[in-house]
């Protein structure tokens, strides 16, 4: 985890980036810093690079035993608790987000922290939240070895997945989703093409407000 260095005020708008790939040479690393390097520079902006965390992504328990205490899961809970805006960078893989990310989600948005289920409502449809961590925005940013039309035609989109049923019913509201298919595609991909996307990421950024 490192921190940008950035004026500080109590007007200060506080970013925290999370890189859900592993690999730290990826494209989604390079992904991962245009955005940053793109935001405003009063912005004081947290890293969390998950392949560099020693964490458990595992929730060995369910929800009927608490795990024992990881500085890294806390740590993750604070930074959450600190920021006013998170971006997540992270690749689509088998229809889903990386083992690695699920996992931190899994073990730093638990019950009581993130959220609680209301049940005061017997009559509602659906699953009925108490926002612990409402006020925030996030960016999602994701990459595909397909098109990512695809996965939004067929309604299983990983991002559609973190959008409305991780972050939304944390209270999370996503402001700005950035997508890129055919990543290593022979036919397709190309670094010119991978040197756009990069611009259009650090383009959003600076336009984040």
């Amino acid at each position: 985890m490192t921190v940008k260095t950035a004026k500080t005020s109590k007007t200060t708008k506080h970013i925290l980036a999370i890189l859900g790939h592993p690999d730290a040479e990826s494209f989604n690393h390079a992904i991962f810093e245009s955005y940053i390097s793109g935001l405003p520079q009063e912005y004081e902006v947290r890293k969390l690079e998950l392949g560099s965390l020693r964490f458990d992504p595992v929730l060995r328990f369910g929800y009927h035993k608490r795990m024992a205490a990881d500085p890294v899961i806390k740590q993750s809970q604070d930074l959450l608790t600190w920021a006013d805006h998170i971006v997540l960078v992270f690749p689509c893989w088998w229809t889903g987000m990386p083992s690695l990310l699920k996992g931190w989600f899994d073990r730093v948005l638990t019950p009581g922290f993130a959220y609680n289920e209301d049940n005061s409502s017997l009559m509602s449809l659906g699953m009925r939240t108490k926002k612990h961590l409402a006020g925030r925005t996030a960016t999602i940013i994701a990459t595909y070895h397909g098109p990512s039309w695809y996965f939004t035609l067929n309604g299983f989109s990983p991002v559609r997945i973190v959008k409305q049923q991780i972050l939304g019913l944390c209270g999370i509201r996503t402001t700005q989703i950035l997508q890129l298919g055919w990543v290593d595609s022979p036919r397709k991909d190309s670094l010119r093409r991978r040197q756009d996307f990069l611009d259009r990421v650090a383009r959003s950024a600076r336009r984040l407000h």
